[in-house]
């Protein structure tokens, strides 16, 4: 059992961490007037036609806990264009109900200012920690039919909640590797110059590679289960590279290397090459799946993490999924209901017919609401305690 993860026995008396967004307010944002949503339940429904402004407000929700943009890495198009700054705001509750004020402007210029319960944060990470937001979009397919790049993100946002020596792992790693890079381009290189960077950059990378395969480790059997139970894909293969030979060592592999390096300018082997491989009958995934199978596997990943986020932390993060019903039939929405239903985590989603999400099977999860959103207005329509229900 990976270091990290605790006992199976401990995790069923342990208290989870329940996180729930209960208040957001948005202002200067794309199209959306001012939004001022209190109180939310466990599954919250934005509604409406498209361009109303849907997918706007879980780009909020986004923004609050990451202070960025899921659509696209330039500010312009997100603040209003005769605003000069956008701001959201939200409280976050915790197990014992204690509100959090969390709070992120971003300007066009590009820059930000982070409010934690009443105090000026610098730390992006800590932001991160406050409101764990994981996402499934339109852009989710590049899971799939993107490179390497994409899937490792996947995989750091997974270790990052896990494994907390992580992140300073990474960061070294980084550095180093940039360095080395720089001194490869810089036409003074040599095996001398090189060996300064290479130990603390084959340290930090193999700390890096253990924490991301005892974490393949325990999410690869969470994920097949998941996916089962949202389809049946028969040939599916899934595994974890490291980015370099399996049968040498780093150092080896760098020293071998070093010619070719020298030549291309920038480091061919190392954990910045690693990948997580998805493949069907050996073919790649994304090249041979339909659009709607692709979703569901991107479901399975997205929510096997979730799931081992509360296994090994004991603490739950906040699902934001936009257009849910899209590119999927209504019978793998209801068994994708069912599975979000099970996670017991709050859920944020954004369909153009309420009904679709409203009447699916959910059992384990209390309460729901429905807003509805037209022409950057949002108001709640619908409110049912499906406890009292039941």
């Amino acid at each position: 059992m990976p270091s990290f993860l605790p006992a199976i026995d401990a995790i069923q008396w342990r208290a989870l961490f329940h996180v729930k967004l209960s208040e957001l307010e948005i202002s200067g944002v794309r199209n959306l007037s001012a939004v001022s949503i209190n109180n939310f339940s466990e599954i919250n429904i934005f509604s409406g036609p498209n361009g109303a402004g849907k997918t706007s407000i879980l780009e909020d929700i986004h923004i609050l806990g990451l202070a960025r943009s899921f659509r696209g890495t330039q500010l312009q198009p997100v603040i209003q264009y005769h605003q000069d700054t956008c701001t959201v705001f939200g409280k976050v509750l915790h197990d014992d109900q204690s509100a959090l004020a969390v709070g992120v402007k971003r300007a066009k210029r590009g820059g930000f200012r982070i409010r934690i319960g009443g105090q000026d944060e610098k730390s992006l990470i800590r932001l991160a920690e406050t409101l764990p937001i994981q996402l499934i979009d339109s852009s989710a397919y590049t899971l799939l039919e993107g490179g390497p790049k994409q899937r490792r993100q996947f995989m750091d946002w997974g270790v990052f909640h896990v494994e907390h020596s992580f992140y300073d792992s990474w960061r070294r790693m980084q550095r180093c590797l940039k360095q080395r890079n720089a001194t490869l381009r810089s036409g003074k290189a040599n095996k001398r110059t090189l060996s300064a960077w290479d130990q603390e950059l084959i340290e930090a990378s193999e700390q890096v590679n253990k924490a991301r395969m005892l974490y393949f480790e325990s999410f690869y059997p969470v994920f097949v289960g998941f996916l089962e139970r949202l389809v049946d894909l028969p040939g599916l293969s899934v595994s974890y590279s490291r980015g370099w030979d399996t049968d040498k060592s780093l150092s080896d592999v760098l020293a071998s290397s070093i010619d070719r390096d020298l030549r291309r300018g920038f480091t061919h082997y190392g954990p910045h090459r690693a990948d997580i491989k998805l493949q069907i009958n050996g073919l790649n995934a994304g090249q041979v799946l339909s659009r709607g199978q692709q979703k569901l596997v991107v479901c399975a990943l997205r929510l096997a993490q979730c799931d081992l986020m509360v296994k090994t932390t004991q603490k739950k993060c906040v699902l934001l999924i936009d257009d849910l019903p899209a590119e999927i039939d209504a019978s793998h929405q209801g068994k994708l209901c069912t599975l979000l239903d099970s996670l017991d985590i709050q859920l944020f989603m954004t369909c153009v017919v309420a009904d679709d999400l409203v009447n699916q099977p959910w059992e384990k999860l209390k309460s729901l609401k429905v807003f509805q959103v037209l022409k950057g207005e949002t108001e709640e329509t619908l409110s049912l305690d499906m406890a009292a229900e039941r």
